[in-house]
């Protein structure tokens, strides 16, 4: 089994980096992404082993897209410049300071993004125009999105913001028969995201364990079919939708009186409610530190990442989370 599964994964990410012959061999992305040309791929596409383990998971993260921590495509850090998810800002801290008050890290659990480069205006959320171009042999995101679910097998899918969450749905809903990393034998249909409000009145709401609305937007049966496929039962969908966790939203910096620190507290609860609920875990006391290997041990990470990852996580300590 754990043979089978690693290979889904590696189908997926041959696929995903068809456009990119380099990438075939270096499944931790330990080199920049290239053209066919030698030239190095202006938008990577952050999805490899830094992305979490190539393993079944209890927990999938859904984010919006990869950032340059302000760069607009140029700086050194966030997800477009180290190729690790969440990689250097202080959306990034604050995620690694949510994953440690619930007994997980980036080697446990894997961290994806509705759409997994760089948006053409240099961070941000992506457009549905962006959602719908081609990444490698995939059609659009919605399809690499889909097969990322089914490759990891959560028990819980955490949704970091609306554009996740919608993008999503969107996935796991549409007309898609591809089996997991493989050409489809006809064009995928269109790409559509949800209304926020279809997605409220389907029983949404954040920081609340939902499980899936069936009658509001059933599973496609592509993706029915992969799953069963994979791991032999039938889908379980539960979907926790957080608040982004980005600085806009909350803040290592901010006093212990300000939204920015109440946002993170109620993150911080409504996670450990879903992990203990969902996967049955008792949370550690005190909060354990970053660990030292794997992804934390990856060049990009103690050159670039640590130093800032360590004080963001400290300021929160002295905030009292």
């Amino acid at each position: 089994m754990t043979d089978a599964v690693e290979a889904r994964f590696r189908d997926i990410f041959r696929a995903a980096h068809a456009d990119h012959a380099a990438c075939a061999n270096d499944e931790w992305l330990n080199q920049p992404c290239r053209n066919p040309d030698g030239s190095l791929v202006d938008r990577p596409l952050v999805w490899s082993r830094r992305n979490g383990p190539w393993t079944r998971v209890p927990v999938l993260w859904v984010g919006a897209a990869p950032g340059n921590a302000g760069g607009l495509g140029s700086g050194d850090l966030g997800a477009h410049a180290t190729r690790i998810p969440f990689g250097g800002d202080i959306a990034g801290g604050n995620l690694d300071v949510l994953l440690s008050s619930v007994g997980l890290d980036r080697n446990s659990t894997f961290i994806v993004a509705a759409y997994n480069r760089l948006p053409d205006r240099g961070g941000g959320e992506p457009t549905t125009r962006e959602l719908a171009r081609p990444l490698g042999a995939y059609p659009d995101s919605l399809a690499l999105l889909r097969d990322t679910v089914v490759a990891t097998g959560p028990e819980l899918i955490v949704t970091l913001g609306q554009v996740g969450l919608r993008t999503l749905i969107a996935a796991l809903t549409r007309p898609w028969d591809a089996p997991v990393g493989q050409p489809a034998q006809a064009p995928a249909p269109p790409v559509r995201l949800p209304g926020t409000a279809r997605v409220a009145a389907a029983g949404f709401r954040r920081g609340q364990v939902v499980e899936w609305p069936v009658e509001a937007f059933p599973l496609a049966a592509g993706f029915v079919a992969a799953w069963r496929a994979a791991w032999g039962s039938e889908p379980h969908v539960r979907v926790l939708p957080l608040l982004h966790p980005s600085a806009q939203n909350m803040s290592p910096f901010a006093g212990r009186h300000t939204l920015f620190h109440k946002r993170m507290l109620e993150t911080r609860d409504a996670l450990a409610a879903a992990v203990r609920i969902v996967l049955r875990r008792e949370l550690p006391d005190p909060r354990p530190p970053l660990p030292q290997e794997g992804i934390y041990g990856l060049p990009e990470w103690r050159e670039r990442i640590a130093e800032r990852h360590t004080r963001y996580d400290e300021l929160w300590r002295a905030g009292g989370v």
